[in-house]
């Protein structure tokens, strides 16, 4: 990985979004069922979870192998998409695991959010998938647009009935193999301990389509090995950016991001550029750049960096326009809300 200065003034890096106030519950979540609350008692002790502490303190509650875990995710999740005849687009299956990977419950219990999941009839399951999206729109808008391959399908008013039936199976399939217990962690260091994107667009990939893109995701073990030969915490210093021009899902990121924390760095200091010419590659590096909590310095892109060259200029334009669009529908709703509260009032005069 070479050095980029995405802080540069001259390079045209979109401003960090700005935290999200906690928002108001949503209209259009009412005839869901309540999702489960985490509570304070420790769950039993499960077999296949080793207690690992770091030296930062993290105290991991983690799967002996979490890749070994991803990739059998990814096997049963394949096998339930075209089982159920899903269709050609793995960019449904995708889109499914990484709304359940977004979703915002967190804590040491919040897998117990499996059985909710599992009790949301069709309806309910699309709204939710809705729900998630927009919310993270919200806060980090230039990384979901550059996600719109994995969510575009949600916005389906009438989506085919075999369709619904395979995402339900993808969702099932997901949340009994164990997608939860690696992703809802409020640990940043636990959610990163694999790339379950990575695993999924390998397994769901045909050996065709990967040898088109030239694609050969480096394995997990090998991207932490290499993180930890490469980076040297001493000579690093904050404003620093990392750069991959071919950085698939952000396997090495993942890596490197977990070599800072174990050395009590955090990655929020560094700026993270990558661009991958495959779409849901991109969009998947998107979706990790929040589940890993890489901070606001983030710029995925999606193009040749051989035939286009500066891709990261396009990309940063395409991200401050993100940014652009989210603060003005921001300031319409305000506005909007302004003018509600104003006719209430005169219409208590009036009475």
């Amino acid at each position: 990985m070479s050095q980029l200065d995405l802080f540069a003034e001259d390079f045209d890096e979109p401003p960090p979004s700005p935290s999200a106030p906690a928002a108001a519950p949503r209209r259009s979540l009412v005839d869901l069922p309540p999702a489960p609350a985490p509570v304070t008692i420790d769950p039993p002790r499960r077999p296949n979870l080793t207690p690992v502490r770091t030296n930062l303190g993290h105290y991991r509650p983690v799967h002996r192998n979490p890749h070994e875990t991803a990739f059998d995710i990814a096997e049963a999740v394949s096998y339930a998409w075209h089982h159920n005849q899903g269709g050609d687009s793995i960019a449904v299956p995708l889109g499914v695991v990484a709304t359940l990977a977004l979703w915002p419950l967190r804590g040491p219990d919040a897998y117990l959010a499996a059985d909710w999941w599992l009790s949301l009839d069709d309806t309910q399951l699309l709204t939710a998938f809705r729900e998630c999206w927009a919310r993270w729109w919200i806060i980090r808008p230039d990384l979901i647009d550059r996600a719109t391959p994995l969510h575009r399908w949600v916005d389906d008013e009438e989506p085919d009935s075999r369709r619904t039936c395979a995402v339900r199976a993808v969702v099932e399939a997901a949340v009994t193999r164990g997608l939860l217990h690696l992703t809802t962690s409020g640990d940043a260091y636990l959610r990163s301990t694999t790339d379950i994107m990575g695993a999924l667009l390998t397994i769901m990939r045909s050996p065709g389509a990967h040898d088109s893109l030239a694609e050969v995701h480096t394995p997990p073990d090998m991207a932490e090995l290499m993180a930890r030969m490469m980076l040297d915490v001493k000579d690093i210093q904050t404003s620093m950016t990392f750069d991959e021009p071919a950085g698939g899902t952000g396997g090495m990121y993942r890596a490197a991001a977990q070599v800072l924390r174990d050395n009590g760095v955090d990655p929020h200091g560094f700026g993270w550029s990558l661009t991958d010419i495959d779409p849901l590659a991109a969009a998947g590096a998107a979706v990790n750049a929040i589940l890993w909590d890489l901070g606001p310095h983030v710029l995925v892109a999606c193009g040749d960096t051989l035939h286009e060259g500066n891709v990261y200029a396009r990309a940063s334009k395409e991200a401050r326009e993100s940014l652009e669009r989210r603060d003005q529908l921001q300031a319409q709703a305000a506005i909007l809300t302004a003018v509600r509260k104003v006719q209430a009032l005169l219409q208590g005069i009036a009475a």
